[in-house]
Order: C-alpha cells, then structure tokens, then sequence
C-alpha cells in the first residue's frame, strides 16, 4: 500500500486531541466516522505517521461540524504546543535564539508538518515579519488550512516566553490569490529584554534538555534490558525517527556477520524498504545517513527523510547511531561470554562422562551428544577406525529411519581420499557442502539429509582413531565454521586422549587376563570366572594335559612347541559350547568351565569330543605331523564351593586319566 507523505502526524493528533478536550472520546469517534475515516482512533494518534492533505482538510471540516465551531483551523493552530511538538523538535526550534530567527528557517520549519505547501520568509523587521504560503499545484486551498497555519504563526513568540503573536492574513489562496500572505507581530520586552529573554530561554532549554536526556537514559536502561539484538534495534527505529521528526525513516543493520539484516521503518512502501535495503543510500538533500558502528565493527545505517533537517537533528541522528552501536556490542559480547560459559559447562561434562567410559563405544556416544549439544549441530557422528576401516560406532540426532540407513555406514581406502588423510595424520579440519565433488562426502549428506558437515580428526600424534562430523541442515557461514572447528578439535582431542587410555586399560587388562601365546584366558581369568560360576550355581570343570609335550620341545624346539600349544587352543575352541570358557594355566595345562545343570550333565560327552579332536595329527612347521594325545578328567562343582578345591578335584581326575590312558570323571 502507498504511503502518502503530506500531512504530519502531529497534525492530525492535535485536531483530535482539541476535538477530545471539547467532546470527550464520543466526538472524536463522530468526527472520524463524519470524516470518513475508517481507523481506530489510536492510529491518529501516532505523530510519526505522515497522511494525506485531504485527510486533514476532511478531519478539520468533521471536527468544525461536530463542534459547531468554524474557527476549529485557528484553535488547534494557537494550541499546537500543547498537543503536538515533541521535545528534539522543540529543543531545535529553541536553540534558534528567538521569533525573528526561526521565521527566516520557517521553510525548513514547515516541513517538518506539512510536504504539500511551501512556506518562505518574505521580510522580516523589529518585532514583526511577513510569511508567504503556498498551496503546491494539484491541492485544493482551505479555510481550515489558511486558519491552522495562522494559529501556528501565533505561537512562534510563545516558544519563547513571549506572549502570542497577531497575525492577520489579508492576502489568501482561498480567495484566488497565487498564495496566502501572513503578516506576524509580536511585542518585544524592551527593559532588560536580552537577560530576561537569555534566562527564560535558559530554563527553557534546560527543562527540554532534561527531557530529552530521559528519553536517552530511558532508551539506554531499556536496550540493556532488550537481551536480544533484534529488540534493540527494533527499540533504536522507533525512538531514533521520533527524535529527528522525520517523515519516513529505515534502519538496516546485521546484529552478527553471519546473521540476516534486520530492517525496521515507517513511512516507506515494501517496495522502496527494497530498494533502500539493497543499495544502501548516501546524504542528500532531504535526506540523513548515520552508520550504525563501532570500533570492533560496523552493523549497518539509519537513514531519516523529511525536505529539511535542523542541524541538531543530524546529531542526534547520530547519537541514536552510536548508541544503537554501543548495544549491539554489549549484547555481542554478553552472548559470546555466555555462549563460552555453556561451551566450558559442558565440555566439563563432557570430560566427567569421558573418565567413565571403558570401552570405543561408550567414548564414541559421549562424544557425539557433546558435538550436537555445544556445537548446536542437527546431527554428530563419530567413525572409528576398525580392522581397516572407518565405521560408525555413535550418532546423536539423526532420526531412526535415517539411522537405520547409515547403521552400517563403513569408509575404505577406496571409498574417499579423505580415508587416506586420515590414515596418514596428515588431516586438517574440512568443511563441505553439497558441492563438493567427493562422492562419499556427497553420499554422507545425502544418507543423514544435510547440507553441511565438518570433520575434525580424532587422533594423537601418530595415531589416527577416527573422525568426528557435525552436519547442519543449512549453511552456518564462514565466521561460524570457523568457531565450530576450533571447539571440535578440543571435543576431538579429549576423544582421543580417553580412547588411548582406553587401549592401555584393554592392553593391562588383557596383559592381566589373556594368555599371550593362545590368545586364551590365563589363570587369573579362569580362577576369577570359575569363583563367580560357584556364587551362581553349578556347573563342571575339566582338566587337559598334553602327553608327550616335553619330547616335542626337546626334539623339534621351543618354536614347535609353542605352534603345538596355538593349534591345541584352536582345536580346544572348536570344541566347546557357546558360553564355555576355556582356558591355559600354564605350560601344555588347559582347563573348560561349564555353566548350569545342563553343562555339568554333558561333561561327559564334551570330554570325549575333546579326545577324538586330538586322534589327528598336528601340523608343525619344519618338521613331520605331531599326534599329540590329550588327557582329560573332569569334576562337578556346586554353589558356594572354594574354587581351590574344585580345579585340585580336577587335577587329581586328569592325572587319574593319564594313568589309565581313559577319561575320568570325579
């Protein structure tokens, strides 16, 4: 919808703040209804708002009906300071000095009320002054206008402290004339005049002066308060056009680099906030421009349009700029020390769960919920480096259907020149896009529906562990990127200094628990699980040694015999049943725990399965097959019997069964 700029809202807020002095709330309903004004009574009440001409001259020639009064026009002219001039205009129009020198600007004066007349300054004298008005072509001379406009001449003397003008119109439009002619005079305080008039006009300014030093406290105390930039700039447009008067007025300004430009105005079509956006404007006449910046950095302008402006309202323009500035560092910087604090908060928690992580998995899941939490990512995924591969062990934010599809998700060397970089440590933090033109990094976005990701390596010094991806749905800019790798490669470095510790825990535990030779559990492991089976219930143990060992290591060598152990263990595994555990103690020694009534009733049976595993021979390399016979025994536990007693019950069973060359079961 067109703004139409030739009326100020001043204006009409003052006809109808005389009509509601005299009517009450029901006459100014009547004169807008008469009018044919069809806006809440409110909406006349904004003095940023610009109207049309004929929308005054309709309201005044309502307001003269309703009231009965024709001389409505002079009324609200000679009442206008009580109504209408807000206290930056006032403030302007004091400074000036006096009647004499604000008739000789009373063109830059009258266009902060009204764009559809001209007003110059014809001559001017002691205590007295002529002023033309002109109606531009296209408008329609009034009465209510020609009677307004002398009832605002009467006031400029009391601006002043000087009692109110005479002004007679002789000459006037209305009656056919090019234009209407005002002569204007005023009574001069003779004795004492320059200190009376300096002292009123001191107070004065000072009382306005206070005024407006509120409304800039209140507008500071109230962006402190806004929190959110996007309210501080939308508080700096609303006060910023008010302090200058202006008939129509943009602000423009970006609160981050990477975040959209917030647009706030009054007074301007969609179409021309458009133009005005994209290609930022400079000074001009009618025109004033002041940039939004800092020292750290600029946010944008503001940009007010009237025909004229007083000098001090270019100021204040600028005044609202810097302030405006001022705000959005301040909430910059509040919002970057925040944003650290939840960053610091919970890479802290990051770090507690990390300490109680015992397993890849379990690091790989704590790390994935931190990426997507501190780095605000829509998903995180973590890929280890397993048996050759990167797979991926956790994800955090992708929904179920889409983590089923990546469920298996696996990089191989040929997959992605990224598998290489990695490999080789030679990796740097990388973001892509849609347009990259890997295949696995396009497949990546397309399997988890993103438009972004970033990868930082989870590695230490020559040793890669995996890589760590945040995804996005849209873009995050090149400053935000930027920041999210920097807090991914300390989420990453935790990562992997847990993973090593990881290792070291495994590699104590299997130093601890795992025969290094067979791979098989060692004593401590048997004897640990064989004491949690006999707290449980019952079960069965059986007892293997080798016969003839000693020979094979005396003839064909230590190597011999440790490859005849390696095969013993192989053929033992083939052996037994899921859940079984079987175990070295030591030299050509093994031993299988059972489990339950089941495993101990089929003891029997798997002895004998373990013997005839052993009628072939083993090969050995360098030398002929090796039969290697095995002597069994085997025995019964129940709950809560000492573990000694059950492997000695064991041990006596196999040595039994080693004399009669058969399997005995105690």
């Amino acid at each position: 919808m067109e703004q139409i700029r030739e009326t100020a809202g001043v204006t009409l807020r003052a006809i109808l703040r005389y009509v509601r002095a005299r009517g009450g709330d029901t006459a100014v309903t009547h004169v807008l209804n008469l009018a044919g004004e069809h806006e809440p009574p409110e909406a006349y009440d904004d003095a940023r708002r610009w109207w049309s001409y004929e929308t005054k001259i309709n309201v005044f020639a309502a307001a003269a009906q309703a009231l009965g009064d024709e001389s409505v026009g002079l009324r609200v002219g000679q009442s206008i300071l009580s109504y209408s001039v807000n206290t930056p205009l006032r403030l302007g129009l004091l400074l000036l000095g006096g009647p004499t020198q604000l008739i000789r600007l009373i063109a830059t004066t009258s266009a902060k009320f009204n764009a559809a007349a001209d007003m110059s300054t014809l001559s001017t004298g002691h205590g007295t002054a002529s002023v033309q008005y002109r109606l531009r072509n296209g408008y329609q001379p009034s009465r209510y206008d020609c009677d307004y406009t002398r009832g605002l001449l009467t006031q400029l003397p009391a601006l002043f402290g000087l009692p109110a003008a005479t002004v007679t119109h002789d000459v006037c439009q209305v009656r056919g004339a090019e234009a209407c002619v005002y002569t204007v005079r005023w009574r001069q305080r003779r004795l004492f005049s320059w200190l009376w008039r300096g002292r009123h006009r001191d107070d004065a300014a000072d009382d306005i002066l206070a005024g407006r030093m509120e409304l800039l406290q209140r507008t500071v105390a109230e962006l402190v308060a806004a929190e959110q930039p996007e309210r501080a700039l939308a508080l700096v447009a609303d006060r910023a056009g008010y302090a200058v008067n202006a008939q129509a007025f943009l602000l423009v300004a970006s609160p981050a680099p990477d975040q959209p430009r917030q647009v706030h105005g009054y007074g301007l079509t969609d179409a021309e906030i458009a133009v005005l956006t994209d290609a930022p404007p400079t000074s001009f006449a009618g025109t004033i421009v002041a940039d939004i910046a800092s020292p750290n950095r600029y946010y944008g302008y503001l940009v007010a349009y009237c025909e004229d402006f007083f000098d001090a309202e270019r100021r204040m323009l600028d005044a609202y700029a810097n302030l405006a500035a001022v705000a959005l560092d301040a909430l910059s910087a509040l919002e970057t020390a925040a944003e650290r604090q939840r960053t610091a908060e919970s890479l802290l928690s990051l770090a507690r769960q990390l300490t109680l992580a015992r397993t890849s998995t379990e690091v790989a899941e704590f790390t994935a919920d931190a990426v997507k939490s501190v780095m605000g990512a829509d998903s995180a995924t973590v890929l280890l480096h397993q048996r050759g591969k990167l797979r991926m062990v956790a994800n955090a934010g992708a929904g179920d259907g889409r983590l089923r599809k990546a469920r298996n998700l696996t990089v191989s060397p040929q997959d992605t020149a990224l598998f290489d970089r990695f490999r080789d440590g030679t990796g740097q933090p990388r973001v892509y896009d849609s347009t990259s033109d890997e295949p696995f990094i396009r497949a990546m976005l397309d399997t988890f529906g993103h438009d972004m990701m970033i990868i930082v390596d989870i590695a230490l010094p020559d040793h890669p562990y995996g890589i760590l991806v945040a995804a996005y749905d849209t873009p995050q800019g090149t400053a935000r990127a930027r920041e999210i790798t920097n807090r991914m490669a300390g989420v990453a470095d935790q990562a992997a200094t847990v993973l090593r510790t990881c290792e070291l825990l495994d590699e104590t535990w299997r130093l601890a628990h795992v025969d290094a030779l067979t791979g098989l559990a060692n004593r401590r492991a048997f004897m640990s699980a064989l004491d949690a089976a006999l707290s449980a219930g019952e079960g069965a143990v059986l007892f293997i040694d080798l016969d003839g060992f000693k020979s094979v290591n005396d003839n064909l060598g230590h190597a011999a015999g440790d490859e005849l152990l390696t095969a013993v263990a192989g053929r033992l595994g083939a052996c037994v049943r899921t859940g079984d555990l079987v175990a070295r103690l030591g030299g050509d020694e093994f031993v299988v725990l059972t489990h339950g009534t089941l495993g101990a009733s089929g003891v029997p049976d798997l002895a004998e399965r373990i013997r005839a595993a052993f009628t072939e021979p083993i090969a050995v390399r360098g030398s002929s097959p090796v039969t290697a016979r095995a002597s069994v025994g085997g025995t019964r536990f129940h709950l809560a019997e000492e573990p000694q007693h059950v492997l000695h019950r064991a041990d006596t069973a196999m040595y039994e069964a080693k004399r009669l060359l058969t399997t005995v079961y105690i």
